[in-house]
């Protein structure tokens, strides 16, 4: 049975430690003991250990800005038992209402493992959250804001309510067509999960070359939005 483990933030293992892992598609409204309700992602990350290998459920609380290991126990396993631990982890995790999905870190070459590892705060933890002071232009400062928050700024700066009321019109079309495609995204991702998988997770072959040629492409692609968005 996975506990909450206090003890431990990060897991300072190399890439070439992490035997598997798996992140939530989604997040999800999720409460721990002591912490209220908010939007979490999740992880299952099974990493080799001096004497084994260990499987964490993690999850990572946004608004708290905190990292939530779970593990069994013991927490280190022998290697033969590495699928069973995997299995239960996942079944840990989705029964919380998350849908999980396989990074597939163990088949990529070392440079995408890398890549993909130091985009996560699963090795080196979160950063404590820091509120920035820097100078910013009055026209900048309105259009980092909600957009009808901005539309008074706007027009102090143009001197045109009209022409600020415009900008803000299509900064809202845009952020509707970007929502839409994300959506659209998720649903068709989700319907293909639930298609592979109605029970536990099905044990995979090897993909074939083009299969992993376009899966580190989709790695990098998604690797460099994480990145522009920090």
């Amino acid at each position: 049975m996975f506990k909450l483990c206090e003890s431990i933030n990060t897991i300072g293992v190399s890439a070439d430690k992490v035997v598997h892992l798996f992140r939530s598609m989604r997040d999800v409204q999720l409460a721990l003991p002591g912490i209220h309700a908010q939007l979490a992602s999740a992880y299952i990350c099974q990493y080799e250990k001096e004497s084994g290998v260990c499987t964490a459920a993690v999850f990572h609380l946004h608004k708290s800005n905190l990292l939530a290991f779970y593990l069994d126990d013991p927490p280190i396993t022998s290697a033969d038992k590495t699928d069973s631990m995997l299995d239960q982890g996942l079944n840990f995790i989705e029964s919380m209402g998350f849908l999980m999905t396989d990074q597939d870190i163990h088949l990529l070459d070392a440079a995408d493992r890398d890549m993909l590892w130091s985009s996560l705060p699963l090795r080196d933890g979160l950063q404590p959250e820091e509120v920035t002071t820097e100078a910013v232009s009055p026209l900048a400062a309105a259009v980092v804001v909600e957009p009808r928050a901005a539309v008074a700024s706007i027009a102090v700066v143009s001197g045109d309510e009209q022409l600020a009321t415009k900008a803000v019109k299509a900064q809202e079309e845009v952020r509707s067509d970007v929502a839409s495609d994300k959506v659209d995204d998720l649903l068709a991702a989700v319907e293909v999960m639930r298609a592979k998988r109605p029970g536990l997770r099905a044990r995979r072959t090897l993909p074939t070359n083009e299969e992993m040629n376009l899966r580190r492409q989709q790695l990098r692609e998604s690797v460099g939005r994480i990145l522009a968005s920090l």
